[in-house]
């Protein structure tokens, strides 16, 4: 039901009243924390026209190419969805234990830091100081209703300490 009156939307402010339908059918508190999107479909629809540029045998192998904005978003999601405890669509992942929380900040540090998405981001978003080009904005819900969500400020770091083209902040 939540599902279908999602479908399409990018951003978990446009979906806050369906969101807190259905957040207050669910636990979501410091334990059981939500993790919700704000995907920005410019920059999504550039990062998918330059890695639709490249050489699809480099894509990882959970992407499908050639890409759209709404496949890549998909990818993404559905690349996550094994470690979060539930999702509605492409903005919310919940209810999540601590360590699913975790394990979704983990998977999304992988995938951006695989080559071929530092390869893409190098490509759709070459000039590095006008600011952040991301393509989407995470947040922290602990709370019922989904204006409350607090920014995760991902970290942009290879395991060895290097940093990265940040897409996913």
């Amino acid at each position: 039901m939540y599902a279908k009156r999602l479908r399409g939307v990018f951003s978990f402010r446009q979906a806050i009243p369906v969101l807190d339908e259905y957040l207050s059918s669910i636990r979501i508190d410091d334990d059981d924390p939500g993790f919700l999107f704000n995907w920005l479909p410019i920059n999504v629809g550039a990062f998918v026209t330059a890695a639709n540029g490249l050489d699809p045998a480099q894509a990882p192998l959970w992407l499908r190419t050639p890409l759209t904005t709404e496949s890549f978003i998909n990818d993404v999601i559905d690349r996550l969805r094994p470690v979060a405890g539930g999702h509605v669509e492409w903005v919310l992942l919940a209810p999540n234990t601590p360590e699913q929380f975790a394990a979704i900040h983990v998977r999304l540090a992988m995938l951006q830091a695989h080559d071929f998405m530092q390869d893409v981001a190098q490509a759709a978003f070459p000039i590095v100081n006008i600011g952040a080009q991301y393509l989407a904005t995470t947040y922290l819900l602990t709370d019922t209703r989904a204006q409350q969500a607090r920014p995760n400020r991902l970290e942009a770091i290879t395991p060895s300490g290097q940093p990265l083209r940040q897409l996913f902040f």
